[in-house]
């Protein structure tokens, strides 16, 4: 009989360690969280999120995504993608397989099995878990009391579960990570770009040029790929790139400053919409709930 996600859960739990990533392949984590009160900042590069346990809701752009046991969500894109774990707790934490993807990997396999799914789509998906993945899942987790076998059967059993990725409602993001497309490449410029520009005041038409595209042209591509406005874009990654200095212990216009605001109160209302409360509060919060 096929493992369901129950039976995945209760596999994983004896692996995971709270609030950590503890990693069962190459590129391949298991993620554990007892609490349902911190907000979270995460980072996507482009991955898969298979939920096993516990529930959790994340923001891209103005779209609310509720992670629940048995969904997947796949992103061929950067994404600065605020959430919060919204049920969870010591006994039944929250549990999630994540997969790194790699461009070079899936180019290899749409080589294999080029009539697997779309070429062409949005840049992230969301839905049920396809079919066949908990099994390949379930195998992957037994490896992890057989270290040898795991180096042999373990990237057999990761080209798997991208296999079944690529057949089912999720296949679409997953092409856009190898596909062929200029704007899109445009875009992924203009991500870094952003990046490696946080402290700066950056105007669109700036951000344009950088891609090589008009002004609105840029606009509509950029929100197209990511769900979200080039501006909401920045400031949702400025801000998270501050919380992570704050809670690491730097002064609150310190980092404010690190990420190019220059009024503290502008700072501080942006970043109580965002995580929900002004940044002293958050660190208590934080503090409150790491010391329970």
């Amino acid at each position: 009989m096929a493992p369901t996600i129950n039976d995945l859960a209760a596999r994983a739990a004896a692996l995971a360690i709270p609030g950590r990533s503890v990693g069962l392949h190459d590129g391949i984590t298991l993620f554990s969280a007892a609490s349902a009160e911190n907000p979270l900042a995460m980072f996507y590069e482009p991955m898969a999120c298979i939920v096993l346990q516990g529930e959790m809701e994340v923001t891209i752009g103005s779209t609310v995504l509720s992670y629940a046991p048995g969904t997947c969500f796949v992103g061929s894109i950067d994404l600065p993608v605020p959430g919060r774990i919204t049920k969870a707790s010591a006994a039944n934490p929250y549990l999630a397989i994540s997969i790194a993807l790699s461009r070079d990997a899936l180019a290899d396999l749409l080589a294999e099995a080029p009539q697997v799914g779309p070429e062409r789509g949005k840049c992230y998906a969301f839905g049920p878990v396809p079919e066949a993945v908990p099994e390949a899942c379930a195998r992957l987790l037994a490896l992890q009391d057989a270290p040898d076998d795991a180096a042999v059967l373990g990237p057999m059993i990761r080209r798997e579960i991208l296999y079944r990725l690529l057949r089912g409602p999720q296949a679409v993001a997953l092409h856009r990570i190898v596909a062929s497309d200029q704007r899109l490449s445009q875009v992924r410029r203009a991500l870094t770009w952003i990046r490696e520009h946080l402290d700066q005041s950056v105007p669109i038409a700036d951000m344009a040029t950088c891609a090589g595209m008009s002004e609105a042209s840029f606009r509509r591509h950029f929100r197209a790929a990511t769900g979200m406005s080039p501006l909401q874009y920045q400031k949702t990654l400025r801000l998270q790139s501050a919380r992570r200095a704050i809670l690491a212990g730097s002064e609150v216009a310190r980092a404010a400053f690190a990420v190019g605001y220059e009024s503290p109160t502008q700072f501080s209302r942006e970043y109580a919409r965002l995580f929900g409360l002004a940044p002293m509060l958050d660190v208590k919060r934080v503090m409150r709930t790491e010391g329970a």
